[in-house]
């Protein structure tokens, strides 16, 4: 059985603990994810007993009387059809699911939910040529109207979140498909890995996320306020009174980018984070602030090497250029603040590459960062949904748990570092007053090491190395990548 905070590394861990806690359920599941695909596969002893995909999993827990109610995230159908089209799979899944188990509506709920802001009439305007030629040039978008103004929907739930009987919550960074899945010891080719941290949670954050995800229509709607939550952090964003002249929608709630500067003005020796994006400029002012004040106040941050839709897509899309272009001016302002007290690390596969690509560093595969992962000194751990981005910090619905509590820091800091190294970390390399040397040496190093030579996944962030694709674009808010 889980502590009151177990921390997840990789699905590897975090599905078969997903799978138990589901098989134990008693009275019911609720749940929020950007992907649930029931087609995943089960990874526990316990659920390959009764099942091979999550769908036979949901069956045998509508069999024992478990109620199932699911969200998952829709999408704009133009700007991001593939994702519209996975959203859509998930619900046909849940109608064949209730065929299958008989189970009515006030047993079984699959559902999609479009975050009902949209893009004010002016946006709409602007983007209406670009949009247009994505409907001409995309197969799947060809039946819609080629001249129409196209309503855009920017804001999406980015939660990834499931409550078992008010007793337990799994939160973090991970949705449910195969795609999802790798090792801790990353063994998956660079194009599958899937660095990634989520959380067995025990006490009141169980109940306040349920209610959270059954009040989700109505906040997001602006119709009613957000529930008391102490124990979770939350982005909740809503429409506009008037929207006409605006992209964004009304940031509701911003308890994460608030725990996050909170967490920075505290800190005294160490900060160590790892993010799929940090790329806003609020974050990076509040902990560039917080190391100009404090002189011993050092920075360990684990990146991507490259964006996945450039390492392993080729997307050179302009919200791509331009994510990378707020990327750098997020990791420069950092740069200006803390000087040599910084150091920016991505992990790669201790093997050697083929050949040097956006998909390697350092002669080696790149290891894809999708953690979202706050420690502050030996007192303060933050694990969620949200990137350090703007749409993260102000737009998309995240949710997030924080802990300070010594036991649970202990275990948790020591889990969440030690995923980086092959050997366990010294004292030295576990002290946050006296970790940062011992860390940029070992990274310094294994970045001109041969990788079977490497003490472990990190290497040095190489900031320029994608420069020639980022873009900036003037005018057009941080907040939409």
């Amino acid at each position: 059985m889980p502590s009151d905070f177990t921390v997840l590394v990789t699905a590897e861990e975090a599905f078969p603990a997903f799978e138990r806690a589901v098989l134990q359920a008693r009275s019911h599941v609720t749940a929020g994810f950007r992907i649930f695909d029931m087609d995943t596969r089960l990874r526990s002893q316990e659920a390959r007993a009764i099942g091979d995909t999550w769908f036979d999993l949901l069956a045998h827990a509508i069999a024992k009387g478990v109620r199932i109610d699911l969200t998952v995230s829709d999408f704009d159908p133009d700007m991001a059809a593939d994702l519209h089209a996975m959203s859509e799979k998930t619900v046909e899944q849940g109608a064949a699911l209730a065929l299958a188990t008989g189970a009515d509506a006030s047993r079984l709920r699959v559902r999609m939910h479009l975050h009902p802001a949209q893009a004010g009439f002016l946006p709409r305007v602007l983007l209406a040529p670009a949009v247009l030629r994505r409907r001409r040039r995309d197969p799947a978008l060809r039946d819609r109207p080629a001249f129409s103004l196209p309503p855009l929907h920017p804001v999406s739930h980015h939660q990834k979140v499931a409550v078992v009987d008010d007793e337990l919550l799994y939160i973090g960074g991970l949705d449910l498909n195969d795609r999802r899945y790798d090792t801790c010891d990353h063994t998956l080719p660079a194009r599958l890995s899937w660095s990634d941290v989520q959380v067995l949670v025990r006490g009141p954050a169980a109940r306040e996320a349920r209610v959270h995800l059954e009040n989700l229509d109505a906040v997001t709607a602006g119709r009613q306020a957000p529930s008391d939550a102490p124990h979770l952090l939350r982005t909740l964003s809503a429409p506009r009174r008037l929207q006409l002249p605006f992209l964004s929608p009304r940031t509701v709630l911003s308890e994460i980018e608030e725990a996050h500067l909170s967490a920075f003005r505290r800190a005294r020796h160490m900060v160590h984070i790892e993010t799929q994006f940090l790329r806003s400029n609020r974050i990076a002012d509040g902990l560039a602030e917080a190391a100009i004040r404090n002189a011993d106040l050092r920075a360990v941050i684990v990146l991507p090497g490259t964006p996945q839709e450039l390492a392993y897509e080729k997307n050179k899309g302009l919200d791509v250029r331009f994510g990378m272009a707020r990327a750098r001016a997020a990791l420069s302002t950092l740069r200006q603040g803390f000087g040599a007290r910084l150091l920016l690390a991505a992990p790669v596969r201790p093997v050697m590459a083929a050949r040097e690509t956006r998909a390697t560093l350092a002669g080696s595969p790149l290891i894809h960062v999708h953690n979202k992962v706050l420690v502050v000194d030996d007192n303060y751990v933050l694990i969620g949904s949200a990137n350090l981005n703007g749409r993260s910090m102000r737009w998309d619905t995240e949710l997030a748990v924080a802990a300070s509590d010594p036991a649970i820091l202990a275990q948790a800091r020591r889990k969440l570092l030690q995923h980086w190294w092959f050997d366990p970390l010294t004292p030295e390399a576990m002290d946050c007053r006296r970790s940062f040397d011992w860390w940029k040496r070992e990274i310094t190093l294994n970045g001109s090491r041969l990788p079977k030579n490497r003490t472990g996944y990190l290497v040095p962030f190489a900031l320029d190395r994608n420069a020639d694709v980022e873009q900036e674009l003037p005018g057009v808010t941080e907040d939409i990548v």
